[in-house]
């Protein structure tokens, strides 16, 4: 799990460190105002993806983990058809709502006719979403150097492109090229990555009269039980949170001012690297909390998923006291004067961030314990109770300051919920198993 999570840190660093360049790059040619229009447009098309594209690797991984552990390769290969028709569905219809959609956005956030072309184009990025069961294989078979590639090679890209545009003093369509440029090829290399991973272990192979195909009727099993179910509700509970952290600057920009988007864009890429740091150490734990649970292993499954928790809480605080000292200066050198007033809303994301990074683990158990449900409860609850309400009254009251200011107490509920339902889970287990030995 640590050698996983080292590779997906890698990538995280290289990416922060692309990412920092690539923003001062824009904010310092684009200005506030440039910078806060492209983040919307950006915005709008990862919302847009991120409710209606599958998140099927979790299914990957927990049935997967499941039909190996069973030796039921056939089992395996119909998962993926499951999975992949899954991921194809979703990006078509993202394409389609995402292109319908602009036009009626238009007026609330500032675009002319010129502006909702360029979303309608880059809408068609969402194509390259169907990476849900590459990823979920890459994970299942710790490929998880081959993710990492994946993250560095965008973020790379995105930069290069970037300071191409800038030297050549590019027009505005031209940054959003080079965003789409990094986005396809580091999708379409994930895709090529995620089957090859597979078909090297043989588990492509079908029998000599019925070889395996993605065209041919799906035939699911008594070991996929609660597939589909657990497809949902792990889609809608991935998908929603996504989708609300990506419109919170839509809703700035909305609300506010482009520019309050722009301010509130540069205080969240600052607090990125926890928001990072928790999703990798979920990533590497999840697989290996499957595979326990698979067995029934809870007593290595509990001290596991604790000592995730104990070095999140470590790391997030160490890292806290570092962006509390040095964010000011970063916000002044890095993207100029006119962001250093972003600097409230970054304290405010990244004790959240803190509080993220001491739960990563939560999230994993639930979801290694095939209860999904749970997770999606405690976030919609967290969404649509906590989190826009406070977003809507915040923003109005304090622009970019009260986006924070909402992500803090959303975070802080998750956390106190989340806790609660996975310590009741696991200890439930337990006391099965020790019934069951008496």
């Amino acid at each position: 799990m640590l050698r996983n999570t080292s590779w997906l840190l890698l990538a995280r660093l290289v990416t922060g460190f692309a990412g920092l360049g690539y923003l001062s790059l824009a904010t310092h040619s684009l200005g506030v105002e440039g910078f806060g229009t492209l983040i919307l447009i950006q915005t709008y098309v990862e919302i847009v993806d991120g409710l209606t594209t599958f998140q099927s690797w979790q299914a990957v991984i927990r049935y997967g983990a499941i039909c190996l552990e069973a030796e039921d390769v056939a089992g395996f290969q119909q998962l993926l058809k499951v999975t992949t028709l899954l991921d194809v569905l979703g990006s078509v219809v993202g394409v389609g709502v995402a292109v319908l959609l602009a036009p009626y956005l238009a007026p609330y956030v500032g675009w002319d006719a010129e502006r909702v072309r360029l979303v309608q184009l880059c809408s068609g990025l969402i194509v390259f979403s169907v990476v849900a069961t590459p990823t979920g294989l890459l994970r299942l078979f710790d490929r998880f150097d081959l993710i990492a590639f994946k993250t560095a090679l965008i973020s790379l890209l995105w930069l290069l492109g970037t300071a191409v545009v800038v030297w050549l003093e590019g027009p505005f369509w031209s940054y959003l090229l080079a965003w789409g440029v990094s986005y396809g090829v580091g999708h379409v290399y994930l895709i090529v990555a995620g089957w090859s991973a597979v078909q090297r272990r043989g588990l492509l192979r079908g029998d000599s009269d019925k070889p395996f195909s993605l065209l041919k009727p799906i035939q699911l099993g008594p070991i996929h039980r609660g597939l589909l179910k657990f497809c949902l509700i792990a889609n809608f509970d991935a998908s929603l949170p996504l989708a609300m952290r990506q419109a919170s600057p839509l809703l700035v920009g909305a609300i506010a001012t482009p520019a309050a988007a722009g301010l509130f864009r540069i205080a969240y890429e600052l607090y990125t690297p926890y928001k990072d740091l928790a999703a990798l150490l979920s990533e590497s734990l999840y697989p290996e909390l499957s595979r326990l649970s698979s067995v029934q292993n809870w007593q290595t499954f509990k001290a596991i998923a604790l000592r995730t928790l104990g070095l999140g809480l470590v790391v997030g605080l160490g890292m806290t006291a570092i962006g509390i000292t040095f964010g000011r200066v970063a916000l002044r050198y890095a993207f100029g004067p006119e962001f250093v007033p972003a600097y409230g809303t970054y304290i405010l994301l990244i004790l959240a961030g803190t509080l993220t990074l001491a739960s990563c683990a939560l999230e994993p158990v639930l979801y290694a314990v095939g209860r999904p449900g749970l997770s999606f409860r405690v976030n919609l609850v967290a969404i649509f109770v906590i989190y826009l309400p406070c977003l809507l009254v915040f923003i109005s009251a304090a622009g970019a300051l009260g986006a924070g200011m909402a992500t803090l107490c959303t975070t802080a509920f998750i956390v106190g919920a989340q806790s609660w339902f996975a310590f009741w889970q696991v200890r439930k287990r337990e006391k099965a198993e020790k019934d069951t030995v008496l």
